[in-house]
Order: C-alpha cells, then structure tokens, then sequence
C-alpha cells in the first residue's frame, strides 16, 4: 500500500505546496470529499495552488468561496489580487489590494502585490513608493527583491535588475521564482543562452508549470544554430541594430568606400529578409519536437 494514500490528504496538500509543488497539492485536494472539500483550509490551499499555477480563471472563484466563508484576510485578498492581475482585471485588483491593506497596512506581501498591479497597469512610479515602502519594513524580503527585478527590467535599467536578480538567487538558489525573473531579466537583455539557462533551472523545479516549461522550451528554440546570427538583433533591438547599419552606410559613402557601402547593404537585405523568413520556420520546426 502507497503510504502516502494512508495519510491526511489535507496534510499532504500543505505539504506539497510548501515544497513549490502545487500541481501534487491539487493532486491530494481531489481526494477529500464531502464538508472537507470545501473547507476554508482546503479552498485556501486550492486557491493558492491554482494561483501559483497561473490557473487564474479557475483560482478566483475558489479564494471568493474562501473569502465568502472565512471573512477578509490579509492572504486571502493577496491571492485574490494576483489572480485578477493576471486575468487583467486591474480595478479589482486593486480594490482587493486596498481592502487587505485596511485590515494590514504595512503587510509587505501585499504591498509588493499592489506595486506589481500598479506595474501592470503602468504606473511606474506608484509602484516604486509602494516597494520603498514594503523595504522600509524588510529591505532583504524576498518579495521586495523580486518586485524591484520587476520594475528594474519596465524601467529599462537591466543592470540594476540584473544585480538585483543575482541578490535574489543569492538567498536561495533553488527558488524557481527567482530563476523565473533572472530569466525575464536576461530575455530583456536579449541574452538567449542566460535566459533559457535560467528559465531551464525554474522549470526543472516547477514542471508543472506549463508557463515555465513554454519559455525553457521558446528559448531553446531560439539558440538553434540557424537563429545566431540574428542574436545582436535580440542584444540591442531591431531599431537600434537598424540604426547602426544605416550609420554604418553611410560612414562608408562618406569616406568613399561605396563598393564597400553597396555590399554592405546587400549583406543587410539578405539579413533582414533571413530575420523574417527563418525564425519562424525554425520556432514551427522545434515546436513539432514538444
């Protein structure tokens, strides 16, 4: 006999969830039956499983029952925030976010959540108060570190977000959460190998995430030996790449090199037209390995 079937489904759940496996805690929850099924403990436990799955349709109706039952609470409401976040409804996340804050002012969780909703919604700067304010009540929260990767990387500043990122991993390096955003972090940078490594590691410690393996799985399509020569596009941006083949152009007209000039912008034709005929060709191609 399994010894696990033996035990508590309830307790089993909690377990899984705490280890980052919210696709065995689901897996455990479908056991109970009866009042125990709907219990506010196994709502919750639903709930944020659901959430940490991106299952965010199914989530918040589950942590609505949970609220429904149990009355407001600081994580409740938190949950709930993501799962509207995630669905695009930012004016009720936002209200959840506000109903926590009432009952917790200075809840760092909820906080970062509301500055990751300001984000969404683009309002940079709200969420940047907002994090100074989670720091002010725990600097080295892992939330607060992961929020500021969040906003280092809209603002741009990929130095930063990179630094940040390392923090992050620095306290823990399992965390799948903190490979997830180094890399998002790297993909920014247009680092194809940092972030498929990165995005590899998370998956490795969340496969069921199905978000996590689609990145491992894009970036490594995109480190297909066909696609390298395309990399400084990634690196620096079409625009700025484009920018550069002009100046480079002309450079050449002007000092009289136009031999020079025409075999380079024929050189640039040819490789524009690869950026547009191969990669999707090759993505189709990795696809069918899935």
């Amino acid at each position: 006999m399994n010894p696990e079937k033996t035990q508590d489904p309830l307790a089993l759940a909690w377990h899984w969830l705490t280890i980052e496996r919210p696709d065995r805690a689901l897996e455990e929850l479908d056991r109970l039956t009866g009042d125990a099924a709907v219990s506010v403990e196994a709502l919750t436990i639903r709930g944020t499983a659901l959430s940490l799955l991106d299952r965010d349709e199914e989530a918040v109706p589950v942590i609505q029952a949970a609220l429904g039952q149990y009355g407001p609470s600081p994580w409740l409401l938190t949950l709930l925030a993501n799962a509207l976040r995630g669905l695009g409804r930012l004016a009720e996340a936002e209200r959840a976010c506000l109903d926590g804050l009432a009952l917790a002012p200075e809840d760092v969780t909820l906080l970062c959540t509301y500055a990751r909703v300001c984000l969404t919604a683009g309002q940079t700067g709200k969420a940047e108060q907002l994090i100074d304010r989670a720091a002010a009540r725990d600097p080295h929260d892992r939330d607060v570190l992961g929020t500021r990767v969040a906003i280092a990387n809209v603002r741009g500043d990929h130095a930063e977000a990179e630094r940040l990122s390392k923090e992050l991993l620095g306290t823990d390096p399992d965390d799948p959460h903190a490979w997830a955003l180094r890399g998002a972090t790297a993909a920014e940078r247009g680092d194809v190998d940092g972030a498929y490594d990165a995005y590899r590691h998370a998956a490795a410690s969340r496969p069921g995430d199905g978000d996590l393996v689609t990145a491992a799985r894009a970036f490594r399509a995109e480190r297909h030996p066909l696609l390298r020569p395309l990399w400084p596009m990634y690196r620096f941006g079409a625009m700025r790449t484009w920018l550069a083949a002009i100046a480079i152009m002309w450079g050449l007209r002007a000092a009289g090199l136009a031999p020079l000039a025409l075999a380079f912008s024929l050189f640039w034709v040819a490789l524009c037209v690869y950026s547009w005929v191969v990669p999707p060709l090759v993505r189709r191609r990795e696809r069918r390995k899935w």
